[in-house]
């Protein structure tokens, strides 16, 4: 079996990093930092930066299953925690007050280093080359973390919402600055200003023969810039930056040969049930970090270890031929999580609770895809597109995919997006599908459960309908109340 690309010396780097982060400032100490080698240790750290914590990406979308009987089939499992339920249902009443919205002060807390790096640079010591890299990386994870929060707590951005509420925007150190929320056209602006100081980024994606996409890069910068572009609907830059990624860096992990199972087993009732996981399940922190199709190492991250994709979901594969779904969707594995319930699959990417989700070459490929699509080139986009396929499909099986229209080539390429990376790109597209020049990708989205109240969900009542419309304010979905608290009502909260 073949494996990713392992060439990261792991212990001396973070062995190195702890010696100078051991001595990073805080809020209490009085400790400086002097040398280049400490900033650059900060932002080596990757601890600080790889996890992507929106609980929205993962269960707001018909990705994620919600079942009135899977709920009663799993009496012990974490599929029954209420604020599952509650974010899955779009919930605006109980899920600002639930204590388990993480992805708010993550990021913010990433944007601290960023510029706690940007503050220092002019008063340690070093080169300036080095300075100018360090700039451009920081101001990259500024970017980066931005999208993220406005993409989760703000509406969808276009000419009707631009005076809406965006995040607040933070450029210094200080606990005296200003938290007060941009409106969402300044947020975006900011976040182009951020992208324009990290495309300055110089420096490969291979330093010393060494494979780093978990730091920032001239590619990772490319490559974010795609997605960026791609998110507000500009498929000229989205096409311009995929291009410039792929031509720094376009290796393919092939499904065919690069994928197998880790067999298993699992008992339950006194009875041992087989549960076979993709050999990507038990991958060292070195393997994550140097996955070879990454630009930027990032990874979503659900904290419940169970992925529930939904039927509709698993529909989407030809389930005979896509070796995404014969590896990733792994049968039993409901019984890992509740061995007293009934059998159901999980989407398994890199062990419990990670899938990628930083960008990568495969995602270069579906962006070029879409912006030739979208433009006219619809032809060429399914050429594209096939580059990624004959990486994913059973060589032995393998078929193209065929549009006469451009309708045809967009319908199919943003279907091959969301079997590509479930639970990852879904809760992001289907934002801009709805704020696109086109009205055939639509997404409105509805579930059938029981109706529930802040403690207990009633399941001996009848079902009832959940919607998330096209339009509907609950996209932006609710700060937590403890930051909005905290601010003393400075930072204020979405309105429904």
């Amino acid at each position: 079996m073949k494996r990713y690309i392992l060439i990261l010396i792991i212990g001396t780097l973070l062995g190195s990093c702890n010696s100078y982060l051991d001595e990073v400032p805080s809020k209490s100490t009085n400790l400086p930092l002097e040398t280049i080698e400490q900033l650059d240790a900060l932002l080596g750290n990757y601890s600080y930066f790889y996890q992507d914590k929106s609980r929205n990406a993962v269960l707001c979308t018909d990705d994620w299953e919600v079942s009135a009987d899977l709920y009663n089939g799993f009496n012990a499992s974490a599929y029954r925690s209420m604020d599952l339920v509650q974010v899955a249902t779009w919930d605006v009443e109980y899920t600002a007050y639930d204590g388990k919205e993480t992805l708010w002060s993550s990021e913010y807390t990433k944007i601290f280093y960023a510029n706690m790096v940007l503050h220092y640079l002019d008063a340690v010591s070093g080169s300036e080359e080095k300075k100018a890299e360090l700039k451009a990386e920081a101001y990259l994870i500024k970017a980066y973390s931005y999208w993220m929060l406005v993409n989760n707590f703000c509406l969808p951005y276009d000419e009707s919402t631009k005076n809406e509420l965006g995040i607040s925007l933070k450029n210094s150190v200080s606990f005296e600055e200003s938290i007060a929320r941009s409106t969402l056209e300044e947020t975006y602006i900011e976040i182009e200003n951020c992208l324009e100081e990290a495309l300055k980024l110089e420096n490969s994606i291979i330093k010393a023969g060494t494979f780093r996409p978990w730091r920032g890069s001239s590619s990772a910068a490319k490559a974010f810039a795609a997605r960026y572009y791609l998110s507000v609907n500009n498929y000229t830059k989205a096409l311009q930056y995929a291009n410039a990624a792929l031509g720094d860096y376009s290796e393919l992990f092939d499904y065919n040969s690069e994928m197998a199972f880790y067999e298993s087993t699992v008992t339950v009732n006194n009875e041992q049930l087989e549960v076979n996981y993709p050999d990507t399940y038990y991958v060292t922190t070195s393997e994550v970090l140097s996955y070879k199709e990454f630009y930027y190492t990032r990874l979503a991250y659900h904290g419940y270890a169970w992925y529930v994709p939904s039927q509709e979901l698993m529909d989407l594969y030809d389930q005979q031929s896509d070796l995404r779904y014969k590896y990733n969707f792994v049968e039993n594995y409901s019984y890992t999580r509740d061995r007293t319930g009934v059998s159901y699959p999980g989407y398994v990417a890199m062990g419990t609770y990670n899938i990628p989700s930083g960008p990568t070459t495969s995602e270069m490929i579906l962006i070029k895809a879409e912006a030739l699509a979208r433009t006219g080139s619809w032809q060429d986009a399914m050429n594209v597109v096939e580059q990624l396929r004959v990486k994913r499909i059973d060589s032995d099986m393998y078929t193209e995919l065929v549009a006469n229209t451009q309708e045809e080539a967009v319908k199919l390429i943003i279907r091959e997006r969301r079997i590509e990376r479930p639970f990852v790109f879904t809760w992001y597209d289907y934002r801009r599908y709805n704020n696109n020049e086109v009205s055939y990708d639509d997404v409105n989205l509805s579930r059938e459960f029981y109706p529930y109240n802040s403690s207990a969900v009633l399941s001996g009542e009848p079902l009832v309908t959940y919607e998330l419309r096209k339009g509907d304010r609950k996209w932006a979905r609710p700060i937590p109340n403890t930051e909005v608290e905290s601010s003393l009502g400075v930072i204020k909260q979405n309105t429904y």
